[in-house]
């Protein structure tokens, strides 16, 4: 028997992190990592994104002209692709597809049904004369989680209709290994998306199914498939390992592993670390200067009260002059470090620059917000609030419609149902961001000159230094029924 070995190295969430810090490997690191498999497996190698790499500073071609220089096979679409609407969408995989295919399956324009410019819904590789089929699909919850205009000229398409389609035609092509490349969320406990289409799939026999989306590592073979989902700022990378037989032209077994890229033993690239620079040169300041300092690290929790979560939603409320101010945990990350802050440090802690919008709400109105996000099917894809203003009672041991206890303002008073609240929150929950379209369509929006990111460095500047404090404004009773959070 004659058996070739293919390696698929896969990762998501890229988040364009060219820089190296305590939390991210950077780009040249991550390229050492990547090369220390390929160097061993040239011509049987392949480097596949799983999508979301347009969240970052440097948009546009820098991102794509990174990934080209990291020597990617292919890249599906992430939902964080679609953040800046069609236009910017078209451009940013024109960008893409100079140097590799950009995949997606099933999201097609509303208005002609077709694929949207310069993607294939599918790829046919040739690597060491094994034909590798990849398909590509973004998660089906996209026009959930990104801002509504953004989505208006598309639409999704059944994700399993779409793979049941395209499978077997690849393999009448001559596909001899068939990966999925997803952005399909899906939790250590083998549930969320990717699980969900997994199950109606299974008799398909898919060799490798790659999700995204949501931080944590996993990497296994289950039913003969290899799951693996790393990455998120290339802190980790995916590794599946075929051995091909080259005679009877099938699989002989799997295997599969994590890489920590941030822990490991890789070094710099000079080509890389100058173009790194080349990139970030234009965008010091937000290095370099400095506009207050924590006192200690500042955590964020994406189910709970945190003290990350009271400081950037006391900061909203304060700047934007509002009664109470929101927005969703899940555009955070997980920790503000002790040390100096400039505005790389906010860039870092709340990825969305975006325009604060203001409008007025009644004290049911709060009470109706807050029952929607804790219905267990909205808080376990999209987890908590952040918010300033209120203290909040929840009783999770009660069925949706019932968990909000009390609201009280800060001297311990029941809010009026019928008082009037001026609220303020980010452009993409006031467009009903997180599955809450249906609140957030009562209202009457209007937005301010005020972004976000400013309204924290402003309020960073006034404090001077900050502290990772709470003030038990979010009480619990029992815990989420539905907590998918990683941290």
């Amino acid at each position: 028997m004659s058996t070739r070995r293919i390696d698929i190295l896969a990762h998501a969430d890229f988040h364009g992190q060219f820089r190296e810090d305590d939390e991210n490997p950077g780009l040249s690191r991550f390229f050492s990592a990547i090369e220390s498999v390929r160097s061993d497996n040239a011509e049987a190698t392949l480097l596949l994104d799983a999508g979301d790499e347009s969240k970052c500073l440097w948009k546009g071609r820098s991102v794509y002209d990174g990934l080209a220089l990291l020597k990617t096979d292919a890249m599906v679409l992430g939902n964080h692709e679609f953040d800046g609407g069609r236009e910017n969408l078209e451009e940013c995989i024109g960008y893409g597809n100079i140097h590799f295919p950009m995949l997606c399956a099933n999201v097609v324009y509303k208005d002609s049904g077709q694929y949207i410019k310069g993607t294939e819904p599918y790829v046919i590789l040739k690597k060491a004369g094994i034909n590798i089929g990849i398909l590509g699909l973004t998660s089906s919850y996209t026009p959930n989680i990104v801002e509504k205009s953004s989505f208006i000229d598309f639409e999704m398409k059944d994700s399993v209709e779409t793979i049941r389609r395209y499978v077997p035609l690849m393999r009448e092509q001559g596909a001899e290994i068939i990966i999925l490349l997803t952005h399909f969320p899906f939790y250590l406990n083998e549930t969320g998306e990717l699980f969900d289409v997994y199950d109606q799939i299974r008799d398909l026999n898919i060799d490798v199914f790659i999700g995204g989306h949501i931080p944590g590592d996993y990497a296994t073979v289950k039913d003969n498939c290899a799951i693996v989902k790393g990455g998120f700022h290339g802190a980790s990378l995916g590794h599946v390992s075929i051995m091909f037989d080259e005679n009877r032209r099938e699989t002989v077994s799997k295997e599969t592993e994590i890489i920590d890229v941030l822990n490991g033993p890789f070094g710099h690239v000079d080509r890389i670390d100058s173009f790194t620079e080349e990139v970030c040169r234009d965008y010091e300041s937000y290095f370099t200067d400095v506009i207050g300092e924590a006192k200690e690290d500042i955590i964020m929790h994406l189910s709970k009260e945190s003290p990350m979560g009271d400081l950037l939603s006391d900061a909203l409320r304060e700047t934007s002059k509002a009664d109470f101010a929101y927005f969703n945990c899940t555009s955070c990350n997980r920790i503000i470090p002790k040390g100096n802050l400039t505005r790389y440090s906010i860039q870092k802690a709340m990825a969305f620059n975006e325009f604060i919008y203001i409008t007025l709400m009644k004290g049911s109105d709060l009470y109706d917000l807050f029952e929607l996000v804790h219905e267990p099917h909205i808080f376990g894809n999209n987890a908590d609030l952040m918010f300033s203003g209120l203290k909040v009672k929840i009783d999770h041991t009660k069925p949706s419609g019932n968990k909000v206890v009390w609201l009280k303002d800060y001297n311990g008073r029941d809010i009026d149902p019928n008082r009037i609240f001026t609220v303020a929150t980010s452009n993409y929950m006031a467009t009903g961001g997180n599955e809450t379209t249906y609140f957030t369509d009562r209202f009457c929006w209007k937005k301010t000159d005020i972004l976000m990111h400013d309204a924290i460095a402003e309020y960073f500047i006034g404090k001077g230094t900050v502290k990772a404090e709470m003030d038990n404004r979010y009480i619990f009773i029992g815990k989420p029924e539905n907590d998918n959070s990683p941290w």
